[in-house]
């Protein structure tokens, strides 16, 4: 893409490659789909190069230099430069190696291994992970199943055909990389059938069919995986990406926020966000998804491991390798940043949460950050949850440090909340016997909150009442509350029982006397799929309000009624 703006001085030529949906072979209806209007008209004549103003208030960081490049002109830009309000770290790196867990000699703690040396064949792979953790199927991957072409039998599922397809069969990449990239397919077609998407995707469905025709073999797209893998490794030996970010803090007078993820590349042929790395890639590049922080591979809450963080090593803590630089860099240097986003977006992930259990430099930086005055908007993702006992995986949240470095915002008007130490499946469970709720007033000081706006709360077990006590001490100025994915500790309480009690209090006035915040409830029972969820602000808000009927069944159903809610796909730019 070429940035063209009014001499002197001429811009920079930042890439010449044409803006276009970065994976899939789309129809030409789709082709920009997730670009501003401004973009399409400069891409559609050079007519609208200088006549339509670039809105361009964002960019993108990682690991890879071209990232780096593009992030560097665009600072070194008399225009642009004042126009980045955002930047987005994709915190996220290329695995060289299949996922494997070994037991810490010495501490006795299962420590994930996710990188293989580049130098390590596929024999050896195979060997480290059968040493481990057993031999796994390898030979799924290698047949030459002939399901044919028919479409009126199981066989005809276009899963089958495009995993047989003459792509699929190259012999010059690792199996846990051929592995992975056949799951994708598999994935793509799966979530389209949980969402019920199928007749309302129908062209989109044609496109995806094509890519085990279109799409790069496998030798091809390994080609290119290790070529990145490369760049990578060079960007992080330099401390390139740290030095563009130092850089950036310095030259974008307008940036007010900082986003980490671990989760921009979204799910297969479906990129959260388009980074100047992910829109280089060539139409139908199919590769393991990186996700960076430590995340759960199966739907068990148990399988989430929290280690504790004054006892793993660096190549541990590595694994939040943005969120470190960010924290530590913001905590040293001058800056205007008042907004810090650490999102996940619905993964089963976050940041460790034990750097609230003890001292440690983490803390330390993420405080002086916090306690800044002006700061207005904190998101953060914690992960919880170990091989103990319910209560013990709980203690960061009993011990007070959290409620203490949260309260230290006292400008605050935006809070998001969200912890992956439970997943979809748990909202058909009831919670653990040994689990007692943490009253959500020892975790959240609402009461320093006086300039609060938006609230939200997801993936906690809570108690109804205490979660309605706390609500009822929020401050006047809040304007919004987002509830999604809680689970509650009282087996009679469901989403049906808990509205029906806030609207009683509503109408008693013991809460929201003087307003009518937003209601927002997210529920993803329906939907054993990530990122999959029923959303209901319009339901609610008729109901808490205006006399509206209650949005779920009684129990025991604890469903959405059928009619009521919107169906979204966090992970989709369609949805």
């Amino acid at each position: 893409m070429a940035f063209v703006a009014k001499p002197p001085p001429p811009p920079p030529q930042i890439s010449a490659t044409p803006l276009r949906a970065p994976t899939l072979q789309m129809s030409h209806s789709h082709q920009f789909y997730n670009l501003p209007p401004e973009l399409c008209l400069r891409l559609v004549s050079k007519r609208f190069c200088n006549s339509v103003e670039l809105r361009l208030g964002r960019v993108f960081l990682s690991a890879n230099p071209l990232n780096i490049k593009v992030f560097r002109a665009i600072a070194d830009h008399e225009e642009f430069r004042h126009k980045i309000s955002e930047i987005v770290w994709d915190d996220a790196r290329f695995a060289r190696g299949p996922s494997t867990e070994i037991i810490h000699p010495e501490q006795g703690l299962y420590l994930p291994i996710t990188d293989a040396s580049d130098e390590e064949t596929e024999f050896e792979s195979r060997q480290h992970h059968d040493e481990i953790q057993g031999p796994p199927n390898w030979e799924v991957y290698e047949s030459d199943f002939d399901f044919g072409d028919r479409e009126d039998t199981e066989f005809g599922d276009p899963i089958y055909q495009l995993r047989n397809s003459a792509n699929f069969r190259g012999r010059n990449c690792p199996l846990w990389f051929k592995a992975a990239c056949v799951n994708n397919i598999e994935h793509i077609f799966m979530r389209r059938r949980k969402l019920n998407m199928i007749e309302a995707w129908h062209q989109k469905f044609k496109d995806e069919r094509k890519l085990g025709k279109a799409a790069l073999s496998m030798n091809e797209s390994w080609k290119i995986y290790q070529s990145l893998l490369r760049k990578q490794a060079d960007v992080l030996a330099g401390n390139y990406d740290e030095e563009a970010f130092l850089y950036g803090l310095e030259r974008f007078t307008a940036l007010k926020r900082v986003t980490i993820t671990p989760a921009a590349h979204g799910v297969p042929f479906a990129p959260l966000y388009q980074s100047p790395m992910i829109r280089a890639f060539p139409p139908g590049f199919n590769y393991p998804i990186p996700r960076g922080w430590p995340i759960s591979t199966t739907e068990e809450p148990e399988d989430v491991i929290t280690f504790p963080w004054q006892q793993v090593d660096e190549r541990h803590r590595e694994k939040y390798h943005a969120f470190r630089i960010v924290t530590r860099t913001l905590a040293q240097q001058k800056h205007n940043v008042v907004e810090l986003i650490l999102e996940a977006r619905q993964l089963y992930t976050g940041i460790n949460c034990t750097i609230f259990d003890q001292p440690c430099m983490e803390h330390d930086n993420l405080l002086t950050i916090l306690k800044k005055p002006g700061f207005r908007r904190l998101d953060i993702s914690l992960i919880f949850g170990g091989r103990g006992s319910a209560t013990e995986n709980w203690k960061t949240f009993r011990n007070g440090r959290l409620h203490k470095t949260l309260g230290t915002m006292t400008d605050l008007e935006e809070f998001t909340f969200y912890t992956a130490g439970l997943d979809n499946c748990y909202e058909w469970k009831n919670p653990p016997v040994d689990t007692n709720p943490v009253s959500l007033e020892h975790i959240f000081p609402v009461e320093k909150w006086s300039k609060l706006r938006h609230f939200a709360l997801s993936r906690f077990i809570v108690s109804q009442a205490d979660l309605i006590t706390l609500l009822s001490k929020l401050p006047d100025t809040l304007r919004s509350v987002r509830l999604s994915f809680l689970v509650f500790f009282e087996n009679a309480t469901s989403w049906h029982t808990f509205l029906e009690e806030l609207r009683t209090k509503i109408q008693e006035r013991s809460l929201w006397p003087g307003h009518r915040p937003n209601v927002i409830i997210g529920n993803e029972r329906t939907f054993l799929l990530l990122g999959g969820a029923v959303w209901l602000g319009k339901a609610v808000d008729d109901f808490l309000y205006e006399g509206g009927e209650n949005p779920f069944y009684d129990p025991p159903r604890v469903l959405v009624k059928k009619e009521l809610g919107t169906i979204k796909d966090a992970f989709d730019p369609y949805c």
